[in-house]
């Protein structure tokens, strides 16, 4: 058997006795497919095995015929038969096909409020083993949406799917709850710290104290038990402003030697293919550095405006060294000064600065300033009352005299 598959010419006859030649090939039982009829041409398609008796034909009646094997796809398919190099390629194009659509290409997060919130649920899902390159079966979606509500205390729904190789974190905020004002809640005015007062101003409870009293570090100001005229006792939520003058102290530090980290101005830059998650070097430069701030790039591929999963990744290495740094007199001196006005902006911007009095001691090791403050503003700090449901009744302690 030579092969089953029927091979079939397209055929195309002109001049002579055109039409006697087509009726001596129907007598002959030479059966012609899609006939037809173009000018002084007549093209059909004959069956290869009555192509001998065709062309006898053609010259007996002076018909000159031409004719063209068709090429139809089971016929070309048999043709390369013992070419075992097309289904092996397309069984790696399925099998590639099916790698990508289980690997994690992008993750999208939906509903995100903010950058920063956005960074902080991409560093949990890389701490559960999801990143670009994650094998898509093995995510635990329950677990990851389950770590990302308890981590992430603004999030009240996280909800995790994939589309292909993308895969989506659908996020949900949750309404801040209104900060709650605990005005019924008993409790004292006590101070915060030793002050001598300067102004008062009382909205609730029972003053304690007056304006020019000193006052020392946790005694009561005001008060939330009240007597009223009828001689009955309740407790309030006292609130009120307790003005003081007070003083504070403060030491600032500045070595006369420090390690300090700085960059040597040395970089290298590694670059990969990356490849469906998969990172080729495309250079075989080691990084030598032994500190070192790594930075890292991608420069996807595109055709026709469509990003592809493939594309440059880069690494960018800038070389650090520790230096001991020796600091003369001024230098130390402008340090702490600066240290002095950092503490300042961030500690006392809510209180007045009265007086400033910096006593230097000088080191073997560097020096210290000795900052004290004369301070005015808040000195009344909240102290809840504790009450019991039954109150046991004050009972003086019992005396016994003895006789020698």
């Amino acid at each position: 058997m030579k092969y089953a598959l029927k091979r079939t010419y397209r055929a195309e006859a002109s001049g002579g006795k055109l039409y006697s030649f087509l009726n001596a090939m129907h007598k002959n039982g030479i059966f012609c497919q899609k006939e037809r009829c173009r000018g002084n041409k007549l093209c059909f398609l004959i069956a290869a095995k009555h192509w001998e008796t065709a062309s006898e034909l053609a010259r007996t009646y002076g018909v000159t015929l031409q004719s063209e094997e068709k090429r139809s796809l089971f016929r070309t398919l048999y043709r390369y038969r013992f070419r075992f190099g097309i289904p092996i390629g397309i069984l790696l194009a399925g099998a590639l096909f099916f790698y990508c659509s289980n690997i994690v290409m992008r993750i999208e997060v939906i509903g995100s409020t903010s950058d920063s919130e956005t960074r902080q649920i991409l560093t949990i899902l890389e701490e559960q083993g999801v990143a670009r390159g994650s094998w898509i079966p093995e995510i635990d979606f329950s677990k990851c949406e389950h770590q990302l509500r308890a981590a992430v205390d603004e999030l009240a729904w996280v909800g995790m799917r994939h589309t292909g190789n993308r895969l989506v974190v659908e996020v949900m905020a949750r309404t801040p709850t209104p900060e709650m004002l605990e005005t019924r809640v008993p409790c004292n005015l006590v101070a915060a710290q030793d002050a001598q007062i300067t102004a008062v101003s009382i909205y609730c409870g029972q003053l304690m104290r007056l304006v020019g009293d000193p006052v020392r570090k946790g005694e009561l100001l005001v008060s939330g038990v009240i007597t009223d005229e009828t001689g009955h006792t309740g407790v309030r939520h006292a609130m009120g402003s307790i003005i003081g003058i007070y003083t504070q102290e403060q030491v600032f530090t500045c070595a006369a030697e420090d390690e300090i980290r700085t960059p040597t101005g040395q970089t290298k830059t590694q670059k990969y293919l990356d490849l469906f998650a998969w990172h080729i070097p495309l250079c075989t430069r080691d990084v030598s550095f032994s500190d070192s701030i790594k930075t890292t790039e991608h420069h996807w591929f595109s055709l026709f405006g469509a990003e592809l999963p493939v594309g440059i990744y880069q690494e960018h290495f800038q070389a650090y060294e520790t230096i001991v740094k020796t600091y003369t007199a001024t230098e130390m001196q402008q340090n702490l000064k600066e240290q002095e006005q950092r503490y300042a902006d961030n500690f006392l911007d809510q209180v007045e600065v009265l007086d400033k009095k910096i006593t230097v001691l000088e080191k073997e090791d560097g020096i210290d300033w000795v900052v004290s403050y004369t301070l005015e503003g808040e000195i009344a700090v909240q102290q809840e009352l504790f009450l019991h449901d039954s109150p046991v009744p004050f009972q003086p302690a019992e005396t016994t005299e003895t006789t020698e």
